[in-house]
């Protein structure tokens, strides 16, 4: 698929906030930006960012796919749960694997990736969580504002990628 002028300027916008922000180390502005793509499940713009950011690591693609992945069990069950009242104990319910066992590189990049797909999920009583667990990795919030910057600046690529599709 030809990249429209669209596309290229939304492609831009996510350049120019990796560019200007010296908030975030490479590696987990990677781990934001692949985690926004993977959870939207976007091959053309994954591609894109691929291009832009570089390729990250066999580890460190693990990593973000189980953030990824874990995201997509746990955004959608904990936002029900919180719908609804059902008199249930919600502590992982979902019988993840302990982080501490999954053998995760960087558990702050990973604490990055997860909330980039829980924003993509629109899983915000985990975003929440997530948010708090990168506090607590004293990280800014002005680091985490970056974050949600570039998740957003993916989204946009994605419905402008949508959008000349189905065009």
């Amino acid at each position: 698929m030809p990249i429209t002028d669209e596309t290229c300027e939304h492609l831009e916008l996510l350049n120019a906030l990796i560019s200007r922000q010296s908030l975030l180390s490479t590696n987990r502005m990677q781990y934001i930006v692949y985690a926004a793509a993977l959870a939207c499940q976007n091959k053309n713009v994954l591609r894109m960012i691929q291009h832009l950011v570089g390729d990250v690591t066999p580890n460190q693609r693990q990593d973000i796919h189980h953030a990824v992945v874990r995201m997509a069990a746990t955004n959608a069950y904990y936002m029900a749960m919180h719908s609804i009242d059902l008199k249930c104990n919600t502590s992982n319910a979902m019988q993840l694997t302990p982080l501490k066992e999954l053998d995760v590189e960087d558990k702050t990049s990973y604490y990055y990736a997860c909330i980039a797909a829980c924003l993509v999920n629109k899983g915000y009583s985990c975003l929440s969580n997530h948010i708090t667990l990168l506090r607590s990795c004293d990280e800014s919030d002005e680091s985490i504002n970056m974050a949600l910057k570039l998740v957003a600046s993916v989204l946009v690529m994605c419905q402008s990628n949508f959008n000349n599709e189905y065009s």
